[in-house]
């Protein structure tokens, strides 16, 4: 088994300075194997931004995924916009911008979404797409979970028209073996298969700790991954911490995934 902590949205700058520490308390508490942040560090991707973005990473647990967000673009230097849009993304995480991971169960590709053109809405190329394909090359009986920041398909909220390509993108997915999308942008979490890819789950997650929230407290999700199995956890701010809700699980079969009911609510323990 293993298990991934999924942030999104941190947007420091316009961020909830009073969650910080009890967000790492969270994260570190769950033990997790990954931590995955799916976009949107800063809010107008300034240096002072994504300093505050990296003491985070600092007290985060380790290993960690970064993809960028359409607000990890500078907001204020064109110049930097248009010849190396994602410098000061890749200085603060210290990594690429379409990273890949796996470890004996579980293998994740990222993919950067967003876009200097279109910078709300985002796009995906084909270069992208078969980036995602070599990420899942060999990973044999691996659980392959693709990571982006804007999602593939409207579910608990319609902000934007859908990304360029992302059609495209989901129609592949299956043919190379993705089975989870974790993605962000849109400030509201939502899980559940794709409406036109019921074998590949949707899971969306909203604000960790934006100050722009639509409707949801700020949250994180942690997944616990096993053999044709997921058991995912909201753990949502109350007050000065974060805690967890009740978990869903849901399982892997033909035809697609389907929620488990009768298992909500099993331990970490039973997952594996």
């Amino acid at each position: 088994m293993t298990r991934i902590a999924h942030l999104s949205d941190l947007h420091f700058g316009a961020h909830e300075p009073a969650l910080i520490d009890a967000l790492c308390d969270a994260v570190e508490a769950a033990e997790p194997d990954l931590v995955v942040i799916s976009g949107d560090l800063a809010q107008r991707g300034t240096c002072g931004q994504f300093s505050k973005a990296r003491a985070l990473l600092d007290c985060l647990p380790g290993p960690q995924l970064c993809v960028p967000g359409n607000h990890d673009l500078p907001h204020w230097n064109p110049v930097l916009r248009f010849t190396d849009g994602y410098r000061r993304f890749r200085r603060v995480t210290q990594g690429p911008t379409e990273p890949v991971w796996r470890n004996d169960t579980t293998a994740l590709a990222g993919i950067n979404t967003a876009h200097r053109m279109h910078w709300k809405r985002g796009e995906i190329d084909p270069g992208q797409i078969e980036h995602l394909r070599r990420g899942f090359d060999n990973a044999g009986d691996r659980l392959c979970i693709a990571v982006m920041h804007h999602p593939l398909e409207h579910a608990a909220l319609n902000v934007d028209a859908l990304m360029v390509g992302a059609g495209r993108l989901l129609a592949a997915l299956p043919g190379m073996g993705a089975r989870i999308v974790l993605s962000g942008h849109v400030h509201v979490s939502y899980i559940g298969p794709f409406t036109d890819a019921p074998e590949v789950l949707f899971v969306q997650n909203g604000t960790s700790l934006s100050t722009r929230r639509r409707g949801e407290d700020n949250l994180f999700l942690t997944l616990d991954t096993g053999p044709d199995c997921v058991t995912i956890t909201r753990h949502v701010a109350d007050g000065a911490r974060f805690v967890p809700h009740r978990p869903e699980r849901w399982s892997f079969a033909p035809g697609g995934w389907q929620l488990d009911e009768a298992r909500m609510g099993q331990s970490r323990s039973a997952t594996g």
